[in-house]
């Protein structure tokens, strides 16, 4: 064995240090282009200089980079048009909606889709920017079941920011675009931007859309949270088109259409056995009629666990006091965890006040949080006082779940509770605990 040398050691760390300082200075020498670099650059002959330019205009979130790639915004070049639309989306600067609102008709099928994003951006929350935090995006899936098909992003603008008249019309136009896939992405952005006036054009576009088109819209209809456009809603529960009908089921149970009840209770009684039956007594459910009653308890005894959860959300909704023994019984029989957690909602609406633990002790669970959180949301502003108990609860989670539910169902009052969790030593409380603040601060 060779004897160990600490000097050759020595050498070799002094070595290759020596090489990482020289790499690290080198590097340093390597300038970022400049601002009046890029402005340059943007005017180029080059048309692949002149893209570089926008997309690196767009990353240094200066305002000093709008002006000129407005005047880019005609460029020859497609590629460079839809770089300079993209970049313009990323600065979110109010001064390039009216150039948008022009590139949204670009004759690029690539530029007319970046324009629509881009103008959806502008209108994002600039710290929030679309619920940004962690459990946000996951959560909201449960609350509004359309998340997961609305591009890449679950949820709506917040509640302060107000979308412009021609913004939404000139969306609203593509709707008609020659591009299906154009159309679809201006029903999903009217969803977003809780496009209230689009309305009579959605649902004019759904009688000549194809099964995307009419889905998407459905979607963004209930994000808009209009529930007098059930009636228009209604003959999409007998189309053919199984995907656009079990849609139409579920907005008008989220709408809680009474007048969709009678063609419900149809679907739910020819369909047996079928997806298309669970799909019905999930939106009778969330309907919540006493007139459904019968059907709920039937459904309590039900072999699948998923029948017993709709049956037992009905009972909650329909609130009747004579059925706080059987579902007492139907949950200490029951041991899908799912179907507890709905006869723990069940039970809590019928005066059992002590099953909000049971609720609380759901918000950890990774299967059953949205659920849970989605109880709570409906429940709305007189839960409240139920949470803010338990804001110092010793699971990190469910301090932060409760942070993202009390900033949409609290008021004013809340924020004081909330403030001591702004020093919590879980980061992800924190950025809950200052979200919840600043929306309630602003409602």
């Amino acid at each position: 064995m060779k004897p160990f040398r600490p000097g050759f050691l020595f050498a070799t760390i002094v070595f290759i240090l020596t090489l990482f300082f020289a790499h690290a200075t080198t590097s340093l020498l390597v300038e970022e282009p400049t601002l009046e670099r890029l402005k340059i650059d943007l005017k180029s002959s080059e048309a692949k200089v002149r893209k570089k330019a926008a997309t690196e205009l767009g990353k240094s979130r200066s305002r000093e980079a709008v002006a000129p790639l407005l005047s880019a915004a005609q460029d020859p070049d497609i590629e460079v048009r839809e770089e300079v639309v993209k970049s313009l989306g990323l600065l979110r600067d109010q001064e390039a909606i009216t150039i948008l609102l022009t590139t949204i008709k670009d004759p690029a099928e690539s530029v007319r889709e970046e324009s629509i994003i881009a103008l959806v951006n502008i209108y994002v929350d600039h710290d929030a920017g679309f619920i940004m935090t962690r459990l946000a995006r996951k959560v909201y899936k449960k609350i509004n079941p359309f998340s997961d098909q609305v591009g890449t992003d679950p949820t709506v603008i917040e509640h302060y920011v107000k979308v412009g008249p021609v913004v939404i019309d000139s969306i609203a136009e593509r709707l008609l675009d020659s591009s299906p896939s154009i159309q679809l992405d201006a029903a999903k952005a009217l969803g977003i931007l809780k496009a209230q006036a689009a309305i009579p054009k959605m649902l004019e576009a759904m009688k000549t859309g194809d099964s995307n088109l009419r889905v998407a819209t459905l979607r963004s209809l209930y994000k808009i949270k209009d529930p007098s456009v059930d009636e228009q809603i209604l003959p999409y529960l007998n189309v053919t088109d199984n995907a656009v009908r079990s849609e139409a089921i579920l907005t008008l149970g989220l709408f809680k259409s009474h007048k969709a009840l009678p063609t419900l209770q149809k679907i739910y009684d020819q369909n047996a056995g079928s997806k298309l039956r669970i799909k019905a007594l999930q939106a009778i459910s969330l309907i919540g009629d006493r007139t459904s009653l019968e059907l709920f308890t039937r459904n309590l005894r039900d072999p699948d666990s998923l029948y017993r959860q709709f049956a037992a959300e009905g009972i909650a909704r329909v609130i009747d006091g004579s059925l706080v023994e059987e579902v007492s019984r139907a949950y200490i029989k029951e041991k899908k965890l799912g179907t507890q957690l709905a006869l723990s909602f069940a039970l809590y609406r019928l005066g059992r006040k002590e099953y909000i633990e049971k609720l609380i002790m759901g918000l950890p669970e990774r299967m059953h949080y949205e659920q849970v959180t989605s109880y709570f949301l409906e429940m709305g502003n007189p839960i409240q006082f139920e949470l803010v108990k338990h804001l110092n609860h010793g699971d990190a989670k469910v301090r932060e779940r409760l942070c993202y539910i009390l900033g949409l169902i609290g008021d004013k009052s809340t924020i004081d509770k909330l403030k001591p969790l702004l020093k919590d030593p879980d980061s992800n409380v924190v950025s809950e605990a200052a979200l919840a603040i600043r929306r309630l601060g602003t409602s």
